[in-house]
């Protein structure tokens, strides 16, 4: 505010010094006189001052800062533990079992049991079947068909229509037909074979051997050998490595940059848009729809079926179940028996011993059975059926119906609007405005570090160690065994067998069919249209067909047939067998023995093994260490400010 108001000041005492000095210049002799004179000609005129900016260009010199590296190489030192080996060998004494083999002979009895073998015959009588065959004769009846064609021919009366078209409203009937289902049943006759089975008892014999056990003991001597286990000391040696701390501190210059913050001011020119409304009034076109209704007509053709009767023929299969008897011869059974034994003294055992008869299989054919068997006989029918068919027959009817237009129509409306225009107006306002600058401060940084370095102890203890001694020690253990004997026995049970034989039965099903009847509707409607009128001429037509009939007949032929007699016959065969019998024989062995005993020898043997013990080593190496410093220099930098100053405007 100092720099404007002492410029303004001066201007205005330069001016009233101005103005005394020129009247007293003139000493009053160019002045008027008071009575002709008049204000603009001897007052001075009024000044007005205008604010204006003026751009100022300075020269401003900043002290600014940039960083400067040097790099310099620092020893490093720093010690590290090495393992040193060192290869030693002890002696280590142990016990060893070695094993002496002694052989002795021992005479040793036993008894042997010699078999005497006898050849004896003995007779078996037995039962045969023997087949005997007989022929007869058996009348057999069966039934044939033959068929008959018959010609005929029926009459067939049917109506054929002649067209008339006439203009003027007549009713329309016509029928449709409705079909109705009826559900019936029927009845269905079959034979069915049924199982039934007959249980009968067949004995069975067997002989089974109970064994019998006897318990013995025998002695059987060996050698044991039994640890016995000795201490002894051994010393173990060993190295431990403990860690050695040392503290050091690290001193580290560095620069920190603090911003300091300085406010100005700046004129700033702004331009404001002024909104000014104006209203329009002005005449726009409208169009509008109306919906009108027009009657139009159209003719729809239509197609509806009329049922038609006719008879038609099919083929129709069917037959009839004939039974018949058929005699089954039975089977053929492997039967096995065994036939009486006997008593035999025994010279070893002093005693009767029985001795089983032998196992005889012979063949025996159950008795037969007579079975009925069914026999389908078909024969085939012609059978006369109604069918319908539809036939279509088409129908021509005028329908009316109405269609819709839309018909514009035009007219005007008012419509009023407003337009904006924008007017610009200039505007002047000072900016305050903030200039961050940046004042370097030098720090030092303080590390500590810590250096470890390994320091060897040496240890030594006593191990208690064990050996082991093998004592040989004799035993005696008994061994149990058992023999065993074979003593026979007789069973018999009674076994339950079945058979099966088939029993015809006769059964009744019911079959569910569906029989279908059409059931005519009668409709009847007024139409006007052009119809066509229809007149009925019948005529007659001769359908020749065919009939088909089936006349039975009756064959009756003998057949020649072969039963089988099973005729018991008795035959007697000798059977040659062995008998053994065992005779005891004592001898005499001599058996060679071995016997182990096991002696105890000491040996020595040398055991490498390794010692390690860490050896200290220093190291020196060279580090490279920067360090940064900022270096201040000067720069010269123009500075544009603007400066306001008044300027007198007459007006």
């Amino acid at each position: 505010m100092r720099k404007i108001t002492l410029p303004l000041l001066a201007a205005i005492l330069g001016i009233g010094m101005t103005s005394q000095s020129v009247r007293a210049s003139h000493c009053g002799a160019c002045t008027y006189p008071r009575a002709m004179s008049c204000p603009q000609q001897f007052c001075m005129p009024c000044v007005q001052y205008k604010v204006c900016y003026q751009t100022v260009y300075e020269d401003r010199v900043c002290v600014k800062y940039r960083p400067v590296y040097q790099t310099t190489l620092k020893e490093c030192r720093y010690t590290t533990m090495e393992p040193c080996y060192e290869q030693r060998m002890k002696e280590q004494h142990y016990c060893v079992q070695k094993p002496i083999w002694e052989t002795h002979h021992v005479t040793q009895k036993y008894t042997v049991c010699k078999p005497v073998y006898e050849t004896c015959v003995k007779e078996h009588r037995y039962c045969v079947m023997k087949p005997v065959y007989q022929c007869y004769e058996e009348p057999m009846h069966w039934t044939t068909y033959k068929t008959i064609h018959e010609q005929h021919v029926k009459e067939h009366r049917y109506c054929v229509y002649h067209q008339k078209e006439e203009c003027y409203q007549v009713p329309v009937r016509w029928t449709t037909y409705k079909p109705e289902y009826t559900r019936c049943v029927k009845e269905h006759r079959y034979c069915v074979e049924k199982q039934v089975i007959q249980e009968y008892q067949v004995p069975v014999k067997w002989t089974t051997f109970k064994a019998e056990y006897t318990q013995h003991v025998r002695e059987h001597r060996y050698t044991v050998c039994r640890p016995t286990y000795q201490e002894y000391q051994v010393p173990v040696k060993w190295t431990t490595f403990k860690p050695e701390y040392t503290q050091h501190v690290k001193e580290t210059p560095y620069t920190v940059y603090h911003q300091k913050i300085e406010c100005y001011q700046v004129p700033v020119k702004y331009t404001v848009c002024r909104p000014v409304y104006r209203k329009h009034e002005v005449d726009v076109p409208v169009t509008t729809y109306r919906t009108v209704m027009e009657p139009c007509e159209k003719i729809v053709k239509t197609i509806r079926c009329e049922p038609v009767m006719f008879e038609q023929q099919i083929r129709v299969e069917c037959g009839e179940w004939q039974t018949e008897q058929i005699f089954v011869p039975g089977p053929v059974v492997c039967r096995t028996h065994r036939e009486p034994g006997r008593w035999e003294f025994d010279p070893c055992s002093c005693c009767c011993k029985y001795i089983p008869g032998a196992v005889v299989s012979c063949q025996v054919q159950l008795p037969g059975k007579h079975v009925c068997k069914k026999i389908y006989c078909p024969r085939e029918e012609i059978r006369t059926i109604k069918c319908c068919k539809m036939v279509p027959k088409e129908h021509c009817e005028v329908v009316r119906y109405e269609v819709c237009k839309v018909i514009p129509v035009h007219s005007t409306r008012k419509c009023c609007y407003t337009s904006c225009k924008m007017v610009a107006e200039e505007h002047c306002k000072m900016e305050n405005r903030t200039r961050c600058i940046q004042v370097p401060e030098c720090k030092v940084h303080r590390q500590c570090y810590t250096t470890c370095r390994m320091v060897p102890q040496e240890h030594c203890k006593m191990v208690t160690c064990k050996k082991c001694v093998m004592v040989p020690e004799e035993k005696v253990c008994c061994i149990p065994y058992t023999t065993c004997r074979m003593v026979p026995q007789e069973h018999c049970k009674m076994v339950t067998q079945r058979k099966c034989i088939m029993v015809p039965e006769v059964k009744v099903c019911m079959i569910p069919y569906t029989t279908c009847r059409m059931v005519p509707q009668e409709h009847c409607k007024m139409v006007t249209q052009k119809r066509c009128y229809v007149v009925p001429e019948e005529k007659v037509c001769r359908i020749p067909y065919t009939v088909c009939k089936v006349i039975p007949e009756q064959h009756c032929k003998m057949v020649k047939k072969t039963r089988c007699v099973m005729v018991p016959e008795e035959k007697v065969c000798r059977i040659p067998y062995t008998t053994c019998r065992m005779v005891p024989e004592e001898r005499c062995c001599v058996i060679a023995v071995k016997k182990c005993r096991m002696v105890t020898e000491e040996k020595v043997c040398c055991v490498p093994y390794t010692v390690c013990h860490m050896v200290p080593r220093e190291h020196v190496r060279c580090v490279p260490h920067t360090t940064c410093r900022m270096e201040p220099y000067c720069e010269v930098q123009k500075i544009c400010r603007r400066i306001p100053i008044c300027v007198p405007v007459c007006e």
